[in-house]
């Protein structure tokens, strides 16, 4: 897995998954496109922006008095790179359960479930999943 960490705040996520949405965007635009769901002003948004840019997450091109936002990760990527941070952060053991609950807290599609079920099929078991917490954790 990949060893970079994002460490991204829930709202820059939100900021993200406009920027995807839109394959590009100004602050106004993402101001415009999140309006009456979180009633952030432009210096907020900007401000996640400017993290977004510092994090190396986003690129950013002036286009006449304004910057326009772009990815510098797709979507899928993002999702691969956070996925692997929560599992750094969590115990070993304690995988299944996340990926019980997330199973549990989504919606599928028949072909969601059939790669679901092919990806389970192709994994190979091991005798026992080690523990990987500090000393005394587990």
């Amino acid at each position: 897995m990949n060893n970079i960490e994002l460490n991204l705040s829930d709202s820059e996520l939100v900021v993200m998954r406009v920027v995807w949405t839109l394959g590009g965007a100004t602050a106004k635009q993402i101001v415009e496109s999140l309006g009456e769901t979180f009633h952030w002003s432009s210096s907020t948004v900007k401000t996640f922006l400017a993290r977004l840019f510092d994090k190396e997450i986003i690129s950013r091109e002036k286009s006449g008095r304004e910057f326009v936002y772009h990815a510098t990760k797709t979507e899928s990527e993002t999702v691969d790179l956070l996925t692997s941070d929560l599992a750094n952060k969590v115990c070993a053991k304690k995988h299944m359960q996340v990926i019980k609950s997330l199973i549990a807290s989504s919606d599928f599609t028949s072909q969601d479930l059939q790669e679901l079920s092919q990806a389970l099929a192709v994994k190979k078991a091991v005798a026992e999943v080690k523990c990987d917490c500090l000393e005394g954790g587990c």
